[in-house]
């Protein structure tokens, strides 16, 4: 337990944490810039023309540092319009979840600009450079206008490198091709690289997890089981760049762990903990833990292929029982700071 660091009680658990949603906070400012332009704080340069027919449209800043940019390209040839859009912004610390909520920040701007709901097909992604290994999420979706449109949102260490790609031709093979060349010229694992995080884990535990000793130590031994897991099963370089939470087997260690430490001491729990665990042990009993994990976190995860599809068995097995619990509802939280 050499690499684990327990930091603080936490009252609300994520206000330690500089988050960045990517949301615009002031007035965007229009970058003006007659040839490239150079990203001061990572070094990114946009030249006024990518791969030849793709010209610079616009450059926006959405902070007073012009740390968070978003540079426009875009081509209008025989008929075929395709537009893409670099996004980069800082992301503080490494911390669980992260990346998540990004992504989902990020997929709910989209939602917010149209009139109805939006049906996506989303994957995990990964950007493996020389140095790092970066986790990603990807959705493709069709827009308003009816093209079609694939929105990638990586970790890269302290920053969050976002690709939107919308064209009019419904050719999703389109779109990957843009985007390889797009992470050829600017690769995720260079921002990594430029502040990489530190392998020790904080852990910083909620004011709700001292509710009695019970459900103290779940806690802790749910946190310390994952931060096990990622030792073993994850590459330092991919953990240099985020913390890696996606896996859904992360998750099912944490949770098992949280379960077992109630059998090790005969100490009294309070009716919370008595309800929180009578209800996470009735889900594995039944053998739904994997399902419970990938509704709690909307599908948001890396699912190991060999895992059986039992997701509608489950919803309708959920339906027949009163299941309350809320993953999202922390009682820690770990996280990867940013080396100094």
């Amino acid at each position: 337990m050499k690499s684990i660091r327990i930091i603080a009680i936490l009252v609300s658990l994520l206000a330690t944490f500089n988050v960045a949603t990517g949301q615009i906070k002031t007035p965007p400012k229009k970058i003006n810039a007659k040839e490239n332009y150079t990203h001061s704080a990572t070094h990114f340069n946009f030249p006024k023309f990518l791969f030849g027919d793709y010209e610079r449209k616009s450059i926006y800043s959405f902070d007073k540092e012009n740390r968070n940019v978003g540079v426009s390209y875009g081509k209008n040839q025989n008929g075929e319009r395709t537009m893409f859009s670099l996004y980069l912004y800082p992301a503080g610390d490494g911390y669980e979840g992260r990346l998540r909520q990004e992504y989902q920040n990020s997929m709910q701007s989209v939602v917010a600009t149209r009139k109805e709901g939006l049906y996506a097909t989303q994957n995990a992604v990964q950007h493996k450079g020389e140095k790092y290994i970066c986790n990603g999420f990807e959705a493709i979706f069709t827009t308003e206008n009816n093209e079609l449109s694939q929105l990638t949102l990586f970790e890269s260490g302290t920053w969050f490198y976002k690709i939107r790609i919308t064209s009019n031709r419904k050719d999703t093979t389109l779109l990957l091709d843009l985007k390889a060349k797009i992470l050829q010229v600017f690769d995720p694992t260079i921002l990594a690289d430029l502040t990489p995080l530190n392998e020790k884990t904080d852990v910083y535990f909620a004011k709700a997890a001292f509710r009695d000793s019970v459900l103290l130590g779940s806690a802790m031994g749910s946190a310390f089981a994952k931060i096990d897991w990622l030792m073993e099963n994850v590459d330092k370089k991919e953990r240099a760049t985020g913390f890696p939470d996606l896996y859904l087997n992360f998750h099912i260690a944490g949770l098992k762990a949280f379960m077992e430490f109630q059998h090790r001491f005969n100490y009294k729990k309070s009716d919370f903990t008595e309800n929180y665990l009578r209800q996470l042990q009735l889900i594995s009993d039944a053998d739904f833990l994997n399902e419970f994990v990938m509704e709690q976190y909307w599908m948001i995860l890396i699912i190991p292929e060999n895992i059986p599809d039992k997701y509608d068995e489950y919803l309708k097995w959920k339906s027949q029982n009163n299941i309350t619990i809320n993953l999202n509802d922390k009682f820690y939280v770990l996280s990867f700071r940013a080396k100094k």
